[in-house]
């Protein structure tokens, strides 16, 4: 599975799997409605969810080795939508465990650069040379939790023979 569809899946496997604490969902597109109750386990205060969303997308074309021996590198701009929702009473401890899941999120782009394609052609590198990150302002909802929004911004770039 190539373009678009393949890249969104590629790193939606590979930031669910394994299982990163506090983050109970991973999706492909943007849910009609989020429930973040879903895989959270009895007790867990911190649950999030992510949201993988193509912003844009750029395809250069390379001739290497004549008429034959092309390549296309096509860079997709890659936005995570991180919606993180606490019941944990203290704000700061909120923000800690927001802060804990950012980073844990982080350790895994750095992890593998072809985010789990052991071709490298699909995913020929993620998250290079930068991860750019953007935060919401916490809310504190009527019941209590602290919901707080991140956007972690990067390029995945994908090589195709033409």
């Amino acid at each position: 599975m190539a373009g678009r569809t393949g890249v969104r899946k590629t790193l939606s496997d590979f930031i669910a799997n394994p299982p990163i604490d506090t983050l109970n969902q991973v999706f492909t597109s943007f849910p009609k409605r989020i429930n973040f109750q879903i895989n959270s386990v009895a007790g867990q205060l911190s649950r999030a969810v992510c949201v993988v969303f193509i912003n844009s997308e750029n395809e250069t074309r390379l001739a290497i080795g004549g008429a034959t021996g092309g390549w296309k590198r096509v860079d997709y701009g890659i936005t995570l939508q991180i919606f993180h929702h606490s019941m944990v009473r203290n704000s700061e401890d909120a923000m800690t465990a927001f802060d804990t899941l950012i980073d844990n999120i982080k350790t895994r782009l750095r992890s593998d650069h072809n985010f789990g394609d052991t071709t490298g052609i699909l995913v020929w590198q993620g998250a290079e040379p930068l991860i750019n990150a953007l935060y919401g302002e916490p809310s504190t909802k009527k019941e209590g939790a602290t919901e707080t929004f991140a956007e972690l911004n990067f390029i995945v770039t994908e090589m195709i023979q033409a």
